[in-house]
């Protein structure tokens, strides 16, 4: 029965296909007829499309320029918050800011103070307090403001909010995106061809110029940016248009609009922006109108042909047709379980609401915590009964009862995010949207709540935000180090200063008692040097830090470095009753190339730290020892300080490479230190390809050892010694001009000066001293002592002044820096400005007169 029926069905499709083959010549004719009018149509119907396929664009782009800007202003606001701390003596931290700024990932990130001056994130100093933005920052308020180009600046929207410091405004920061920025904002695809948005502002002049709305420049009109409402003014647009764009940007309401273009009508678009006063207008793009119209054009004519190819091998087509139906039916087949599966897998999570009636029906297959039918409070109370992290039902009764029973139609799609936990143990993030489906009268009737799963972009945010807490933590913690380093230091330096001046009022006090006074005067003295070692120590980290520190690798003796550690601590650690020992073990190779400055300052921290914290009747042993390296030529050279000390405990360990960390602080160890002595020795360390080993135990003491390569080189012939006797040389009746500007400083150096006999003349500032010396007869100065940092000219102006004198006598007199600028590259820019020598403050009487004494001899 069944062969027979699909047999009669066989039958009947041909019959069938020989009864259509007589009206298919009919049809073919009465196709290519209505083609013409198909394209017109068509052409109609591609416009309608592109009207709203522009305005849908627009509005979209719109609310995300909306977004964005409102996200950046929260941002900005955020950044202030997190800054505030920063903010010193009116400025914040360059690098910080610089972190700052690619956190917020704006183009720029801008700190201005009170006074109006402006810090941006390269070090850059500029004067602001004349913007409007900074006017309503002080006032205590955030917004945006909008910067319209000129035809020197580009275009900028500024975002800025105030830094408040224990309830008072100490500032503002500011971010800005700028003209390219904003394009890449307005950038965007029509059909796969490039599309870009233009902003305008309520005058009708551009904050960003649309190139399709241009017109050719000319000296009366400007750059192209003013030129917009010139271009509505041209015979491409009618009045009708050109007045609706008008108004559309004057007051700010949306519009559409249309032009002619070169060959056809152009479609465009004008919406307001809520969060500043300008409009975003977009064009639909030509190459994609020409395309779509091209693609109508092509499918006419392709038809044309298929219809004579069709014709033509009909007969052909009617052997094989049974077999097309059977492939045509199959394909249906599939199409409809594929339609079958989407509107099961919709149906799994789908709400069927009657706002009206204020009642739901599930349709959904897979289990709610609900009941199938009811009214909308069971709805609400079955989600926040089953989820646990609703907020106690704020969320839903919000979206229920504003979103739903209010019926209101709203200008967007409405939602509301929970999680739910897998069986797995893993987080998934469901949005509930609600879209209305019935609206009458702007009221609605009856709506679809659908579900959608958005873990992996609820995923991404997390983990954003996660980052942003991660950086905040890291910035917190680098300016609590800096507090504490601060209150650290704050007692350390009072300390020795509670010394000097308090041993300063006691002997005057005990004037007339030499003893005591000079005993006073020692203390001053150490009090001194333990201020100096303190300000040492910082610029030091400062320097290394900053990279400015250079190895001035030279042929040096382990031999002596040994000798000189006996020298220098071995008197230091019998006075404190500690034993201290220096040794050399196993070194073959005692001539290497190093830095033996660095060489010294790591040990000088090392054992400096090891004489302090050893109490009395202990003991310090100091071993140096040569090993294999593995590169050729070298030697691994390890020097091993062990002492008996208190020891550190196993978590400080940790932190000793900290700048600024101590175990105990000065108030509680008693014991001077900027906790920034270890810091110096593992960068010096390091930057000489070395590594620091510390092995400590707390109460019974600790082992450090430090590892560097050093090459071998071969035995240093030592220079001739002149052995004649050393003899004393007067300087009494030279003659010496004291160039500095600080009263006090002159005063000190007058008197050292005068008690050797020499005649002092002193000068104010760098321009008197130039002054003085071009007016003087050649001879009547024997040398200059030179100060660096001076008012009106510095030390090196006036130097450099002075060797361009035209008397080849002055020209050439000597010139010493005497000067608080003590490093390396300031004794370099010293001999480059065409000083002759360098003497470092504090004064060192001694190495005074022995500077002076040498350059009289030579």
């Amino acid at each position: 029965m069944q062969s027979i029926q699909k047999v009669n069905k066989k039958s009947n499709r041909l019959k069938y296909s020989i009864i259509r083959f007589a009206p298919l010549i009919l049809v073919v004719y009465l196709v290519i007829e209505a083609f013409t009018a198909f394209q017109e149509e068509d052409k109609r119907a591609v416009t309608a499309r592109n009207r709203d396929y522009i305005k849908d664009i627009t509005l979209a782009m719109a609310n995300k320029l909306d977004d964005i800007f409102t996200n950046s202003l929260k941002s900005i606001e955020a950044l202030t918050k997190i800054s505030s701390d920063n903010i010193i003596n009116d400025e914040i931290d360059v690098v910080y800011l610089a972190e700052l700024e690619k956190m917020g990932q704006f183009d720029h990130l801008r700190f201005t103070n009170t006074q109006g001056i402006t810090q941006t994130s390269s070090g850059e100093k500029i004067y602001s307090g004349d913007k409007w933005y900074f006017t309503e920052g002080m006032k205590g308020t955030s917004g945006i403001f909008v910067v319209m180009p000129t035809n020197s600046s580009m275009a900028l929207i500024v975002f800025y909010a105030p830094v408040f410091q224990n309830g008072k405004i100490v500032g503002i920061l500011s971010s800005s995106y700028d003209e390219n920025t904003i394009k890449r904002f307005l950038d965007y695809k029509v059909y796969g061809a490039h599309a870009s948005a233009g902003i305008v502002n309520t005058d009708g002049v551009c904050l960003i110029a649309l190139e399709s709305m241009k017109i050719q420049q000319t000296s009366i009109q400007g750059l192209p940016r003013y030129n917009f409402k010139s271009f509505l003014y041209t015979s491409q647009f009618d009045e009708v248009n050109r007045n609706r764009i008008i108004r559309a940007y004057t007051m700010r309401m949306p519009s559409d609009y249309e032009f002619q273009g070169e060959t056809d009508d152009i479609q465009g678009y004008i919406a307001p922006l809520h969060t500043i006063p300008l409009s975003v207008y977009s064009n639909f793009p030509t190459e994609a109108a020409k395309s779509l119209y091209s693609m109508g054009l092509k499918a006419g004519r392709m038809l044309q042909f298929l219809l004579v190819i069709i014709f033509a091998g009909y007969i052909i087509y009617l052997l094989i047709v049974q077999l097309i139906i059977r492939r045509h039916e199959a394909r249906l087949n599939r199409l409809a379980n594929y339609i079958a599966k989407a509107e099961n897998a919709i149906a799994r999570a789908m709400i069927f609401v009657d706002a009206e009636k204020g009642t739901f029906e599930d349709l959904s297959s897979m289990p709610m915590p609900f009941p199938k039918k009811g009214i909308l409070d069971n709805l609400v109370e079955g989600f926040i009964q089953f989820n646990d992290d609703m907020q106690n039902g704020d969320d839903f009764r919000m979206f229920f009862n504003v979103t739903i029973k209010e019926r209101k139609v709203l200008n967007y799609i409405p939602s509301v995010v929970f999680s739910n936990t897998k069986p797995d143990g893993k987080k998934e993030y469901i949005a509930m949207v609600y879209i209305p489906v019935e609206v009458k009268r702007n009221v609605v009737y009856k709506g679809i709540i659908l579900f959608r799963n958005i873990t992996t972009e609820k995923s991404k945010e997390l983990e954003a935000n996660r980052k942003l807490s991660q950086a905040l933590a890291t910035a917190r913690e680098a300016s609590n180090a800096k507090t504490t380093f601060l209150f650290n230091m704050s007692h350390d330096i009072r300390t020795p200063m509670n010394a000097v001046t308090g041993f300063t009022a006691m002997a005057k006090k005990h004037i007339d008692e030499p003893e005591m006074v000079k005993e006073y005067l020692e203390k001053i003295d150490i009090a001194g040097k333990q201020l100096l070692s303190l300000v040492n120590q910082v610029l030091e980290m400062s320097r290394i830090e900053s990279g400015k520190i250079v190895l001035k690798e030279q042929k040096s003796d382990i031999g002596n470095v040994i000798t000189a550690l006996m020298t220098t601590y071995g008197t230091h650690a019998e006075s404190k009753g500690i034993k201290f020992t220096a040794t050399i073990a196993n070194v073959e190779h005692r001539f290497v190339s190093v830095d033996s400055d660095r060489i010294n300052q790591i040990m000088a921290n090392i054992i400096g730290n090891a004489i302090k914290y050893t109490l009395e009747g202990g003991s310090i042993d100091c071993v140096v020892n040569e090993h294999i390296c593995d590169r050729k030529g070298y030697g691994l050279y390890t020097m091993v300080v062990e002492d008996t000390g208190i020891g550190m405990a196993p978590e400080f360990l940790e932190h000793i490479y900290d700048e600024f960390a101590r175990e105990s602080s000065t108030t509680v160890s008693h014991i001077q230190g900027t906790g920034l002595g270890m810091t110096i020795v593992k960068k010096l360390t390091d930057l000489m390809g070395g590594t620091v080993k510390i092995e400590s135990e707390k109460g019974k003491g600790t082992k450090i050892t430090v590892s560097i390569p050093m090459k071998w080189c071969e035995d240093i012939v030592p220079d001739a010694i002149d052995q004649k006797n050393v003899e004393t040389h007067s300087l009494k009746g030279m003659k010496v001009l004291l160039v500095e500007d600080n009263e006090m400083n002159r005063e000190i150096a007058e008197e050292l000066l005068t008690e050797q006999g020499i005649i002092v003349d002193m000068a104010e500032d760098g321009d008197i001293a130039v002054d003085k010396l071009n007016k003087a007869t050649p001879g009547d100065y024997d040398l200059i002592l030179m100060d660096v940092q001076m008012p009106r000219m510095n030390g090196y102006e006036a130097t450099k002044a002075i060797r361009k004198l035209d008397n080849p006598q002055k020209a050439s007199i000597p010139i010493i820096a005497m000067t608080a600028n003590a490093f390396e590259e300031d004794k370099k820019n010293a001999f480059d400005a065409g000083m002759n020598g360098h003497l470092a403050k504090p004064i060192d009487a001694q190495k005074l007169i022995q500077t002076l004494t040498d350059f009289r001899l030579n």
